[in-house]
């Protein structure tokens, strides 16, 4: 059993607990957001020789050389001495030029900030102590802001704060950007099968952007899914669609997407997939079109962290 030593106290760990689980156990107080390694708002700090191999991802080398370790990662192999980093270092004040509700439960923010990303990464959101993932729809050659659409969930702390309470004016600081999950154009000429549920669709309409910017040359398909068959994307989808004449898209019900999938593209050989929404989702979808005939490597994905009925983004 491992002991974490922390501002002077120490504290034993149970079996298989990260130095996350340790901490909150004991009522500590420390920022924390997705607990999946994406968010890093839990990183801390350890002698390099204390931090298991496997709790250091997305980290920078400098940040790795200094023993920065993400907490909720980290199941202590041995008793560890941590301390806090300072976090404020790394964030970036941008600031609110639009917000403006899409549907219903759907809301589009626009952030300004010194910043350079791609479409289909994602930023770290931080409001206090909260911090939540969103992905970018927009590309910073394209726009001069950060576009994000966030599902607004009945008790989604971070979200109900923002459709409430967030104004244009308004400053907020951010992380990022992160992720890998982007347009490449070394593949052109390669048909793109762009699938997403929920807000999921809201990355890949930002990589077709892309896409289309950089004249791709093949087919580009985007299948937006939601719990109705009317999507909160559509007007953004239309003017896509008139933007290209190799570009497409339709709208489903997520219920019947392997179903769909499997009547209108019985061989993806050859084809590269985009896939983003839940987790269980984009596990099933991605197994469905490796079943199809397409590539493990050109399948390329992002999971939405699910961060609980209590605590949702």
């Amino acid at each position: 059993m491992a002991t974490i030593r922390f501002k002077e106290n120490s504290y034993n760990g149970a079996d298989n607990e990260s130095v996350l689980d340790i901490l909150l156990r004991h009522q500590i107080a420390i920022p924390y957001g997705c607990r999946a390694g994406a968010c890093q708002a839990c990183t801390l700090q350890a002698s390099p020789s204390q931090i298991p191999d496997d709790c250091q991802q997305g980290l920078s080398e400098g940040q790795i050389h200094q023993g920065y370790f993400l907490a909720c990662q980290c199941r202590p192999m041995q008793s560890m001495d941590i301390n806090t980093v300072n976090t404020g270092a790394q964030k970036i004040p941008a600031t609110v030029v639009d917000k403006t509700p899409l549907d219903d439960h759907t809301l589009r923010l626009r952030l300004s900030c010194r910043l350079r990303w791609r479409a289909g990464q994602y930023i770290t959101l931080w409001m206090k102590d909260v911090a939540r993932c969103y992905s970018i729809v927009s590309a910073a050659h394209l726009e001069p802001y950060i576009e994000l659409h966030i599902r607004v969930h009945p008790r989604g702390i971070m979200s109900q704060q923002l459709f409430a309470n967030t104004k244009v004016g308004d400053v907020l600081e951010l992380q990022g950007p992160l992720g890998n999950f982007v347009y490449e154009q070394e593949h052109a000429s390669q048909p793109l099968l762009l699938i997403g549920s929920g807000t999921g669709i809201a990355p890949l309409i930002g990589i077709a952007r892309e896409a289309i910017d950089y004249k791709h040359e093949a087919n580009i398909h985007l299948m937006a899914l939601d719990r109705t068959a009317k999507h909160y994307a559509m007007a953004q989808l239309e003017t896509l669609k008139n933007s290209a004449p190799q570009c497409s898209f339709q709208t489903e019900q997520t219920e019947n997407a392997e179903s769909i999938i499997s009547s209108q593209f019985p061989n993806l050989r050859g084809q590269r997939v985009y896939l983003c929404g839940g987790q269980d989702f984009v596990q099933r979808i991605r197994k469905k079109c490796f079943m199809l005939g397409a590539s493990p490597r050109h399948i390329i994905t992002e999971e939405f962290i699910n961060f609980g009925p209590q605590d949702s983004n």
